[in-house]
């Protein structure tokens, strides 16, 4: 059950933090507006795939090898998916641009260095007696990626000064689902 629970808090802190921002109506595309938007839909995606992952440990019985495994290879392919996503989007066209970007590549490589200790404490699982080491080590793993993703939004955050990316987030539509959820 704890994997369950870390998984959810991932998920959660996920939203939230991207939410911190995010939200109302694109009004116009300019570039800046493009980049959150895609920022926005990549967060989404990763934390709506990590919510069902959760969902697989809403009972006892889900904790099994099988289990661990088949919930490792589900954040495996949304992280990955996440990785490419923040990696293919650049730097936002922002004074602050390139310490974004620079944020966000550090980051990938944190989520990439992460989800590698998951997926060998997914496989390294042989039997019940597995389960508790590999669940201590995903939830360290998942912990982790939490702290990355905090501190890199801190990063973003801190850096526009000028509120650019904060009024792109606000402009862009698919960060009205991001800020809808984080205040449900």
């Amino acid at each position: 059950m704890r994997s369950g629970r870390a998984f959810a808090v991932v998920c959660v802190a996920a939203v939230a933090f991207a939410g911190a921002g995010c939200g109302g109506d694109e009004s116009t595309a300019s570039p800046t507006v493009e980049w959150a938007d895609g920022f926005c839909t990549a967060i989404t995606s990763w934390t709506t795939a990590l919510q069902e992952v959760t969902g697989e440990f809403s009972s006892p019985s889900s904790l099994s090898q099988e289990g661990i495994e088949g919930a490792a290879s589900d954040v495996g392919a949304a992280t990955r998916q996440l990785v490419d996503d923040l990696r293919s989007l650049g730097a936002p066209e922002t004074e602050s641009g390139e310490e974004t970007r620079a944020a966000l590549d550090e980051l990938a490589t944190t989520l990439d260095d992460d989800l590698a200790e998951i997926e060998d404490a997914a496989e390294g699982v042989s039997g019940l007696t597995d389960l508790p080491g590999a669940i201590t080590s995903i939830t360290t793993a998942l912990s982790s990626m939490g702290t990355a993703f905090a501190s890199a939004l801190q990063t973003i955050e801190s850096g526009d000064a000028k509120g650019e990316l904060e009024d792109a987030f606000e402009q862009a539509d698919s960060c009205d689902e991001i800020a809808g959820s984080s205040t449900d």
